[in-house]
């Protein structure tokens, strides 16, 4: 009852990160049963619905119930109070409602598994994929269903943040630009939500109505437009993108400047600005995700441009995150392993995203392989691998769970190695021509099919390993330790910042 009920931030948070690792465990599961049936034709799955059905809800727990929930609703809930001395947040019994909003959630996306074949038109329901005859099942009514209930807790959520850090602390003298990269970044993330959610809510209600009230919203053929759908729908699914990487941008920041034992990273006010700007500019470049849906060649070059645009903004991150690195020294421990791993992973996916932004290469490369090796260096790599470094950089204070030396350094390196190996060959699929979400195809694409498989079986291993290499100490007293640390906050050159994790020992 305590963990039903509980209004307690740290108990929110708790429930976040137990829900977003056992998440990420489930679509792990899914992307592994896809490399599986693409090894060789017809080697483990024999219908193309059941495969698309593995694609869609992986893309649904990787985003929605995997890196949302520990980024956002798991980090935002255990560090904010802490930021700024607060008890609590500011609407607790909102928080708690939040949580298990997501929960409802998930149960209704798992009972959409059990109709038919499950939800199979992707993660982006396109219409006329999701619509009636197409997709004639109440599978694809359960993910919509799933999808408003987990935009509804997120909207809360981000409404609890913004008016915790801006309404809830008391006697500060402290502008926006003097807080923390972290408060900074989860800020922009909640406004991003605030604005983009409400429009996804918007076009999955006139998609459930197209289905099942026989109004004709996105069908060509009785007056509609299908390409509103994706108007709107990539009106939130590019600020999802930054959603989903803005809190590894605050968190590879602070564990920069901790690891040199500076009180900020390199260009500190540089970083803030950047962050602030992704964000403003991740809003006004959805559509170069429909570089082919036919748009005139004005509007495709004002995209194309604008995509351009933020990586003025990424680069400057980037330059910032080296920079940090080379003003001072700095010891080799795993965590700066992990930060060199995202920087590369993270820049890597960039450069082709930049390939993509082209409006004319797009033509070529738009729903092939290719774009899949772009967002999955960006994301699948990128963000993970920041969860993977705030799970190493906060949870042995927060939860005295730890990783010796030896065993973070090596699972690093099987990790890097093994997810290079998955989705560097990516690249040279699209660049063949293979287009995704295809089960079956011509054999001479199949060359790297079992290099993937072994890629992700290490990978499996590399998770079930660092599950079981995780180290408790005092498990009795872990709840204790909530009791025993807080973050150190002090003003150093007019600037409000992570100084230093400080565990006092009461006993």
């Amino acid at each position: 009852m305590r963990w039903l009920f509980s209004t307690n931030h740290k108990d929110i948070a708790s429930l976040y990160f137990f829900f977003s690792i056992i998440m990420g465990f489930c679509a792990f599961f899914y992307s592994f049963v896809m490399r599986l049936a693409l090894v060789w034709p017809f080697a483990f799955i024999e219908s193309g619905i059941i495969y698309l059905y593995y694609v869609t809800l992986h893309a649904v727990y990787m985003i929605f119930f995997f890196v949302m929930p520990f980024s956002i609703g798991g980090l935002s809930n255990l560090l904010i109070p802490l930021c700024f001395h607060l008890a609590d947040m500011c609407l607790p019994r909102i928080n708690n409602l939040s949580f298990w909003l997501l929960f409802a959630s998930f149960i209704i996306s798992l009972l959409s598994s059990f109709h038919y074949y499950g939800p199979s038109s992707g993660w982006t329901l396109y219409p006329p994929y999701s619509s009636y005859p197409a997709s004639a099942y109440l599978s694809t009514d359960l993910i919509i269903f799933s999808l408003h209930l987990a935009g509804a807790s997120s909207i809360l959520s981000s409404i609890n943040f913004i008016v915790t850090v801006f309404i809830l602390p008391i006697n500060t003298s402290f502008s926006f630009f003097q807080y923390p990269l972290f408060i900074v970044a989860q800020i922009t993330v909640s406004f991003l939500l605030l604005i983009s959610l409400p429009v996804l809510a918007a076009a999955i209600t006139m998609l459930l109505f197209d289905r099942n009230f026989n109004t004709s919203f996105f069908s060509n053929y009785l007056g509609g437009d299908a390409l509103l759908y994706q108007h709107l729908f990539w009106f939130f699914g590019h600020p999802e993108v930054y959603v989903l990487i803005l809190p590894a941008f605050a968190i590879i920041s602070h564990v920069l400047s901790f690891l040199i034992n500076r009180n900020v990273p390199f260009s500190y006010p540089g970083l803030n600005i950047a962050i602030i700007s992704i964000g403003l500019l991740g809003c006004l470049v959805w559509a170069h995700h429909m570089f082919t849906s036919g748009m005139d060649l004005d509007t495709r070059f004002y995209f194309a441009s604008a995509t351009l645009i933020i990586a003025i903004p990424t680069g400057i991150k980037i330059f910032s995150w080296i920079f940090t690195i080379l003003s001072d020294t700095f010891v080799l421990v795993p965590l700066i392993l992990w930060s060199f791993g995202f920087i590369f992973l993270f820049t890597f996916g960039g450069l082709s995203g930049i390939v993509l932004s082209n409006c004319h290469l797009n033509l070529f490369f738009h729903d092939s392989y290719y774009v899949i090796a772009h967002f999955h260096y960006v994301l699948s790599l990128g963000a993970v691998v920041g969860i993977f470094l705030s799970f190493l950089f906060l949870f042995p204070y927060f939860y005295n769970i730890s990783l010796n030396f030896h065993n973070s350094a090596t699972l690093f390196f099987v990790f890097f190695l093994s997810s290079n190996l998955l989705f560097f060959p990516f690249h040279f699929l699209g660049l063949w021509g293979l287009p995704r979400h295809y089960l079956l195809f011509d054999l001479n694409y199949y060359v790297f099919s079992s290099l993937a498989l072994f890629s992700i079986i290490l990978i499996a291993i590399f998770s079930l390993r660092f599950l079981y290499l995780l180290s408790f100490s005092n498990v009795n007293n872990l709840w204790s330790y909530y009791n025993d640390l807080f973050l150190k906050l002090v003003v150093y050159d007019n600037k409000m910042v992570f100084y230093n994790l400080v565990i006092y020992n009461s006993k």
